[in-house]
């Protein structure tokens, strides 16, 4: 093997696989991100959904105590 054809090997190896690594990489990282957007969308439904349900429970619960009350 000549040094020549060494370097041109390492010099596509290097090629490919940085082309390979920057498609997966991009591929990876928007199907992450549309996943981690899509869980984090939810859990902030979901967490906003109690939170004004809690809330409005104990608003009806202190206006029906309060017209007890009166």
């Amino acid at each position: 093997m000549t040094v020549e054809k060494m370097l041109k090997d390492s010099m596509w190896d290097s090629v490919g696989r940085s082309v390979a690594d920057s498609v997966v990489g991009s591929v990876w990282r928007s199907v992450e991100g549309s996943v981690w957007c899509s869980v984090m969308d939810s859990v902030e439904l979901s967490v906003r959904d109690s939170v004004a349900l809690s809330v409005r429970n104990s608003v009806h619960a202190q206006i029906s105590e309060y017209r007890y009350e009166c």
